[in-house]
């Protein structure tokens, strides 16, 4: 065989390797991601967002209430698409060079969900995970956000942490005791590795047993990979759902999105009550998640060196969250890469 050739061939084999592990697509952008509660979204004009170093824009045709999702970034001259006009066809169309959006540029998939906008790139599921009594007409939903100091891991582990709310959550409002959880239950799911939960009574403080008339709850936490939490604090037939879909929007920045559900408090006053709650226990947790030290190999070294009793949901998390990677910019530039082969497949697909 000609060596020209051979040296021919074995430079393609290569060169599709090094194509092929240059591509780093991480799961963690298939899977169902928050961006938005529906209420609080000005549908007449864009509305941005970003998922790590991922910039996204959607928009709503008026005709067809569709909405559609691309990135925050011309395809032509590389504006940003804040200004851009929604024009009486459904399309996005650029103030620079007037460029226009279609279908056909939409970059993932984008749906509503709960009152939530979501996005995922090739999504795993055919929609988000639900809060349960979410459609109980007994139950009251109300919806909260909030910015945290924080990466996506810490907030993983605050909404399972056991421990925290004797210390941030003990002050004159708040729900934290200094008694410890009683009847700790650590559950796990063989059908799906990818969530955890755990179960316990809680005392309440003399606070909360003035307004509750009631000495102890009942208690549930969940979290599914990666990024929702729900738990539920029961008495009384009475129950309060809170649940935390979590957004990361820089390295040390975490967006939590709030849903409340609950038949406890179900007038308007009660409703407000419980946002205003809410409110301040998110407001302890913010004082105490900015003070949390960023992710680096050093905080992954120290991480847990010290473990303290009933810690087997968070060890759990740990060990779902050990592939995450935080969507720099090089995973968006072969999150792009990928989307653009797929397009160039489509039209050879169709014929």
């Amino acid at each position: 065989m000609n060596p020209l050739t051979i040296y021919l061939g074995i430079s393609i084999i290569f060169y599709n390797v090094n194509i092929a592990f240059s591509l780093h697509i991480p799961q963690f952008l298939n899977h169902w991601h928050c961006i938005g509660i529906k209420e609080k979204i000005n549908f007449s004009k864009p509305y941005v967002t970003n998922i790590g170093d991922l910039p996204l824009v959607l928009w709503k045709n008026r005709r067809t209430n569709k909405i559609t999702t691309t990135l925050n970034i011309c395809k032509h001259m590389g504006s940003k698409l804040d200004n851009a006009k929604i024009t009486h066809n459904g399309c996005l169309k650029c103030q620079y060079h007037g460029l226009e959006m279609t279908d056909q540029d939409k970059f993932g998939e984008t749906i509503e969900h709960e009152g939530k906008i979501f996005w995922a790139y090739e999504p795993t599921r055919s929609q988000p995970f639900s809060l349960p009594f979410y459609h109980n007409p007994q139950f009251e939903t109300s919806f909260l956000e909030i910015d945290m100091k924080c990466s996506l891991t810490d907030s993983a582990y605050n909404t399972m942490d056991l421990r925290h709310p004797e210390y941030v959550h003990n002050a004159a409002v708040g729900f934290g005791n200094s008694a410890p959880p009683e009847n700790i239950k650590y559950h796990t799911f063989h059908n799906d590795p990818n969530r955890v939960g755990m179960s316990f009574d809680y005392t309440s403080n003399e606070l909360m047993k003035t307004i509750n008339q009631n000495t102890k709850t009942k208690n549930f936490h969940m979290y599914i990979y990666p990024s929702f939490s729900w738990s539920c604090v029961e008495f009384d037939n009475k129950k309060l759902l809170i649940g935390v879909n979590l957004l990361p929007i820089e390295r040390k920045k975490t967006r939590w999105y709030v849903t409340i559900c609950q038949n406890y408090q179900t007038s308007k006053m009660g409703k407000h009550f419980m946002k205003m709650m809410a409110r301040t226990i998110l407001a302890q947790d913010y004082y105490q998640m900015q003070n949390q030290y960023k992710d680096n190999k050093l905080k992954e070294a120290v991480l847990f060196s010290h473990i303290f009793k009933n810690e087997e949901p968070i060890l759990e998390l740990k060990r779902m969250f050990q592939d995450y990677v935080y969507p720099d910019v090089d995973i968006c530039v072969d999150l792009y890469n990928d989307y653009c082969k797929k397009q160039q497949q489509q039209p050879q697909q169709q014929q």
